[in-house]
């Protein structure tokens, strides 16, 4: 029997990763959504063909795309995922033991460890620094906000608890190199649009300081150093990525104010 859950993807030309994500979940939930902004590839045929719902929706931003797949789901407790994520066997296993019975009513939704991971055994990045992820939530007690003014694109608990589920958020997030850094180019162009519509100031002393004290974070911090190379690489990114949200936003809060004074 399938439980009373279903799973939400945004994507967007993700046919190398999306097909272990969807074998992780196939079968055993009630239903599985992909909201697509657009792909060239072959995402909606691997969807389609896991028995997923697909449906296309114009890129509005992380938060307004993932809220739309929320509300497209027909069971109140709903699992967000991303096309590069992938449910470890013991989570499975506590999520299917976990619907085995009812679900207490003061209960909003369960976090789980979100890890970082290699896409296969040969590749150099094995080591990172983990977090705990709200994933898991009832709709009617948590929620994502579709603000055009906000990037953030995790579930807002109204009311209730969150507890722990143990087993983990596989991400594999990293295909190469060239894949990390188109992906951050976004990302920080997204992030910019964000921070100038709210108008954040943004001083030289912030745009100096940016990328070595997030350097230092990603490499020492979050364990790149373990990872050779490849960690020193991927720390670099990651900081330019920070400094580059915030170089772009205030290139964009320059280009509107010389846009006013000219009026």
């Amino acid at each position: 029997m399938k439980l009373p859950l279903s799973v939400y993807y945004i994507t967007q030309d993700e046919e190398l990763r999306l097909p272990e994500s969807l074998a992780k979940v196939a079968g055993w939930v009630d239903e599985v959504i992909v909201v697509d902004s657009g792909s060239a590839d072959r995402t909606r045929e691997i969807a389609e063909n896991a028995g997923a719902r697909f449906v296309h929706n114009d890129w509005q931003g992380f938060a307004s795309q993932k809220a739309h797949a929320a509300s497209l789901c027909r069971n109140d407790w709903v699992l967000d995922l991303d096309a590069d994520e992938v449910l470890s066997d013991e989570l499975v296993k506590n999520i299917k033991a976990l619907f085995a019975k009812p679900v207490p009513d003061d209960v909003a939704g369960f976090r789980m460890r979100w890890v970082l991971s290699q896409p296969n055994p040969g590749h150099p990045f094995k080591h990172d620094k983990t977090k705990k992820i709200l994933r898991l939530y009832n709709r009617n007690k948590a929620v994502i906000k579709a603000e055009t003014d906000s990037n953030n694109d995790r579930p807002q608990v109204r009311e209730g608890r969150v507890l722990d589920l143990k087993g983990d958020v596989l991400h594999r997030t990293l295909i190469s190199l060239e894949q990390m850094e188109r992906k951050y180019c976004k990302l920080s162009t997204e992030q910019a649009r964000f921070l100038a519509a709210k108008g954040r100031h943004i001083s030289s002393g912030r745009l100096f300081a940016e990328f070595p004290l997030k350097f230092l974070k990603y490499y020492l911090v979050h364990r790149q150093i373990l990872n050779g190379w490849f960690g020193l690489s991927v720390a670099i990114t990651a900081a330019n990525r920070n400094f580059m949200r915030l170089a772009k936003a205030k290139e964009l809060q320059m280009q509107a104010e010389l846009e006013k004074n000219a009026d």
